[in-house]
């Protein structure tokens, strides 16, 4: 599940403009860099294109970045991702799109990058991984030229510990960039013992409470959950990939309401320590809840069409609506004659029109002092609302118990229209005195009124 998979973590890649960029993943499992990617994420180092099909933060990961993309990565990877987008224009290349403008011209004043030659950076190109692991180096305090060759950085970058070996030097994808931004948090600078983390945490371009949130354990991230003073646990179902949790949320500061969270354990593709917000609609319990037998998947309805599925190794969900059969016209006439049979019963029916779209009904519970009356609308088979359904029109009130009685009651000739009138004595309560003229579109239920004295 990409994306709004909030994990207290976060990567520093932020491929928010990613058209352009050359290269296509042949058929890797990128799972662990999706985790790394909302570990990065959560620390605001790294950000996705947007949102994919379910609503969860699409990283990309499968695209090679282009140039003006692996700066604007790099730079959000230092914690400068703010400074940078404020800055105006200040480096001499004339084929960096405005977005990184900003981006580019702090890397470049501050010797992180360089261009294709005096005038073009070369944006559009694509990154290649000696460019961006070059760009890592250079972060970390290394010059090339001295330290390294721009070329080959290879040898200096295994030193540091900022190339996993999961890392595809020849196929150089966004994720690749992940794994190595991710290790080069763990990195020494230059000369020191200090690592970049360290660093960006002494900077204040990240706090050494999120930093340590996203690369938890998952009994840390359990104990996280369980520590709020406004959450109470529900409900458990426990996988060897990962916990889910319903937890109840009262009062401040997030207000009352559900939580559905997946906590990763070691297992799991995505790695542990992941608290992922599964997708509720306005904080409701998730309705059916089930984990697969095999504990590899965990399924819910949220609201009345949508049905999630997580994958519970892979951190991700997907959501697929169940297509509700359209009712036969036995059903349909069947709801209809249920509920004009409900409206009707106890009561006594003082008058019935018959719409195309509706029967409008007006009944009294006691006919001879006027109280318990009501006019009420009960949609037809082929209706647009539905067969069956109902809506009570109100009239306006003249006692505490009595409703005005509806006049002259008249349906047009073309049957999708309800006229009446209403009296309001001086006498009445609460209510503007006057004749009320209602005029009720029979299809859609829409009331309309004026008062005349």
């Amino acid at each position: 599940m990409r994306g709004t998979i909030r994990a207290g973590l976060s990567l520093l890649l932020c491929l928010a403009f990613c058209l352009g960029a050359a290269g296509a993943a042949e058929s890797r499992d990128l799972n662990r860099q999706e985790g790394q990617a909302m570990r990065l994420e959560s620390l605001g180092l790294f950000l996705g294109v947007g949102e994919d099909e379910n609503g969860f933060t699409d990283f990309d990961l499968d695209r090679a970045p282009s140039r003006a993309e692996a700066v604007t990565m790099l730079v959000r990877a230092l914690g400068k991702g703010a400074e940078a987008a404020g800055m105006a224009k200040t480096h001499p290349f004339a084929d960096v799109p405005a977005w990184a403008d900003g981006y580019v011209s702090y890397a470049w004043e501050n010797g992180l990058t360089k261009g294709v030659s005096d005038t073009a950076f070369g944006a559009g190109d694509t990154a290649t991984g000696a460019m961006y692991v070059t760009f890592m180096l250079r972060a970390l305090g290394y010059a090339d030229g001295t330290d390294f060759t721009w070329d080959d950085p290879w040898a200096l970058a295994g030193d540091c510990g900022i190339v996993p070996e999961t890392v595809e030097r020849a196929n150089f994808l966004r994720a690749d960039a992940v794994d190595v931004t991710a290790a080069a948090l763990s990195a020494r600078l230059k000369g020191m013992d200090t690592t970049l983390a360290q660093k960006l945490i002494a900077e204040g371009a990240i706090s050494q409470a999120a930093y340590d949130r996203a690369f938890q354990t998952y009994e840390a991230a359990m104990a996280g959950i369980a520590a709020n003073d406004f959450y109470r646990e529900e409900e458990r179902w426990e996988s060897d990939y990962g916990t889910v949790v319903l937890g109840l949320v009262s009062g401040l500061p997030r207000g009352n309401g559900y939580t559905l969270q997946l906590v990763t354990k070691p297992a799991a593709a995505v790695g542990e320590g992941l608290v992922i917000d599964l997708p509720l609609e306005n904080k409701a319990a998730p309705e059916e809840p089930a984990l697969s037998t095999d504990g590899r998947t965990f399924t819910y309805k949220a609201g009345t069409l949508g049905l999630r599925t997580v994958d519970l190794a892979a951190g991700k969900a997907t959501e697929s609506f169940q297509v509700v059969p359209a009712p036969t016209p036995e059903a349909e006439q069947a709801a209809y004659d249920a509920a004009i049979a409900q409206r009707t019963q106890g009561v006594t029916v003082l008058e019935r029109l018959e719409g195309d779209a509706c029967t409008v009904l007006y009944t009294a519970a006691s006919p001879s002092q006027g109280e318990g009356r009501s006019l009420t609308l009960v949609y037809k088979p082929g209706s647009a609302k539905g067969a069956g359904e109902t809506l009570n029109v109100s009239l306006p009130q003249i006692s505490d118990t009595a409703q005005a009685a509806p006049e002259g009651m008249a349906i047009s000739a073309d049957k999708k229209t309800l006229t009446f009138t209403c009296t309001v004595n001086q006498s009445s309560t609460g209510q503007e005195a006057g004749i009320y003229h209602y005029t009720i579109s029979l299809d859609t239920g829409t009331v309309a009124f004026e008062i005349a004295n």
